[in-house]
C-alpha cells in the first residue's frame, strides 16, 4: 500500500499552486481521511478536475468536503487556500440559501442541476459582491453506486451580465431624456430609469455640467424627499423624491 504522501503526489498532479497545496494538505485530519483510502470514484473525478482548465470544485461526503482546481482560485478569491478541506456550507455560508437546495437535489442521485446566470452575492474577498455564474451540480457515484459527492463546473458571467445591463440602462436613459431641457425633469427621468432597472438601485448620482464654473451634482436616494444634498465642493446638489 502506498504511503499517504505518495498517494497524494500521484493523485494531485500538476505544477500549479493549488496542486502543490493539495499534495501537502493534511487530508487525514478531515472527514475524507487519508488519500490512499479514498474511493476510486472520487479519485477519478479529482483527476478529471485537476487536468481541466475550467474552474471546477468537488464536494465529497455528507458535508461535501471542498476540493478545487487552480482555475477555481478566481472564484474562491480570498478564501484560497483556507477553503480546502472545509464543508461547502462553511465555505459558502452567505449563499447557502441559494445553493443548498440545489446541492440537496443533486445529492439525491436522481438528477443533476444546471443553472445559467445565477445571481450569487458572494463575500469571498471580505465584502459583498454581485456575481453571476452558469454552473452545474452533477452527482458523483461512490463505490456502492450511491451519490457520494458533487462535481461542479463553473463559468463566470458577471462582467457580461453587468455590462449588458449597463448598456441597456444607457440606451433607456438616452431615449427617455431626449427632448427634455429642464435640469430637474432630466434628473427625475434618469432616476426613474435607474429605479426601474432590475435589480433595483438603492442610490444613483448623476453629475452634469450645468455651467463651466458650477456643475450640478444630482443624486437620488429611494424614499428621500427633495432637498439639498451634500456633494463635492463647488457643486450644486439636487435630490429627487421617487416612490419606493
Amino acid at each position: 500500500m502506498p504511503s499517504i504522501d505518495s498517494a497524494a503526489a500521484e493523485l494531485f498532479t500538476g505544477r500549479d499552486e493549488t496542486a502543490e497545496y493539495m499534495r501537502q494538505f493534511p487530508w487525514e485530519s478531515t472527514a475524507l481521511g487519508p488519500v490512499d483510502q479514498w474511493p476510486q470514484s472520487l479519485k477519478t473525478a479529482i483527476r478529471i478536475m485537476m487536468t481541466s482548465r475550467q474552474p471546477i470544485w468537488i464536494g465529497w461526503g455528507e458535508d461535501l468536503i471542498y476540493l478545487y482546481n487552480d482555475p477555481y482560485k478566481s472564484i474562491i478569491g480570498g478564501r484560497h487556500p483556507w477553503a480546502l478541506g472545509k464543508p461547502v456550507k462553511k465555505v459558502w455560508r452567505e449563499i447557502w440559501r441559494e445553493i443548498g437546495p440545489m446541492l440537496a437535489t443533486a445529492m439525491s442521485g436522481t438528477e443533476g442541476i444546471y443553472v445559467e446566470e445565477q445571481l450569487l452575492l458572494m463575500e469571498r474577498n471580505g465584502y459583498p459582491e454581485e456575481t453571476y455564474y452558469t454552473f452545474s451540480y452533477s452527482p458523483i457515484p461512490d463505490d456502492d453506486n450511491n451519490a457520494g459527492g458533487i462535481i461542479c463546473a463553473n463559468t463566470d458571467d458577471t462582467k457580461r451580465v453587468i455590462g449588458e445591463r449597463q448598456l441597456a440602462l444607457l440606451r433607456h436613459l438616452a431615449a427617455q431624456t431626449a427632448g427634455t431641457w429642464s435640469l430637474q425633469a432630466v434628473c427625475e427621468k434618469k432616476c426613474r430609469c435607474a429605479r426601474n432597472q432590475r435589480p433595483r438601485s438603492a442610490f444613483c448620482r448623476f453629475v452634469s455640467g450645468e455651467s463651466r464654473h458650477r456643475p450640478a451634482d444630482i443624486s437620488w436616494h429611494r424614499g428621500l424627499g427633495v432637498g439639498p444634498s451634500s456633494g463635492p465642493s463647488g457643486t450644486r446638489s439636487i435630490k429627487v423624491a421617487l416612490a419606493s
